[in-house]
């Protein structure tokens, strides 16, 4: 069961079509985990498009009531994760495509002991801070060393699990941070784990052993 998910806000951007790539992609794939997410997305889609369809420029005045039956009628997409057609990929099937390679054929370099990381794309962003997109691999037991943001980060778990500030994720949570959180991931004794990582704005090492690594970064 899926227990941490994007917030509202960006569900909503989402189903407008106004999200950035990066945390589209995030999004899509955590909708294939999340029938509850799914099912805001479908309710907002449907809403906007009986807006458009009414020629109105906003919801006053619109029958609430026929929307939501007509969302009722809808076929419900499928509550199983959509993976992908590789059978050894545990990546839902909107990641899969995106990067378009098979599962075994994924490069990743090693960043820290037990870690590495295959990116996806990077830009910088309107705001002027770097915007990386990038799967990250982990052995169990691993510890990401202590740090902050310069931006945002977005963390969805597709294997494995990790504990974050007493909250554990695993398959299909997602994880918010920004420049207000000092944060230390680790990685559970439950296999290895994957994520997608979303991140604007690269990240700060604040601990002893950390700090170090700000001159690399």
């Amino acid at each position: 069961m899926v227990l941490a998910h994007p917030t509202d806000d960006v569900l909503l951007e989402y189903a407008s079509g106004s999200l950035g790539d990066g945390m589209s992609l995030l999004v899509a794939s955590h909708l294939t985990y999340c029938p509850d997410c799914r099912r805001t997305v479908q309710t907002s889609e449907a809403i906007g498009g009986a807006v458009l369809a009414s020629g109105a420029l906003s919801t006053d005045g619109l029958d609430f009531t026929a929307v939501l039956a007509r969302i009722d009628k809808s076929p419900e997409t499928a509550s199983e994760p959509a993976l992908s057609d590789d059978p050894d990929s545990p990546l839902p099937r909107p990641l899969s495509s995106a990067i378009g390679t098979k599962f075994s054929d994924i490069r990743w370099r090693p960043r820290l002991r037990g870690l590495s990381e295959h990116v996806i794309s990077e830009e910088r962003a309107a705001d002027g801070l770097d915007l990386k997109v990038s799967l990250l691999r982990a052995k169990p037991g691993v510890k990401i060393p202590e740090h902050t943001h310069k931006g945002d980060e977005a963390t969805l778990v597709l294997c494995g699990a990790l504990e974050d500030g007493g909250a554990v994720y695993r398959r299909g949570d997602v994880s918010l941070s920004d420049e207000h959180h000092d944060h230390q991931p680790r990685i559970l004794d439950e296999g290895i784990c994957i994520c997608l990582i979303v991140l604007n704005g690269g990240l700060h090492f604040t601990g002893t052993f950390g700090r170090a690594l700000n001159l690399f970064n």
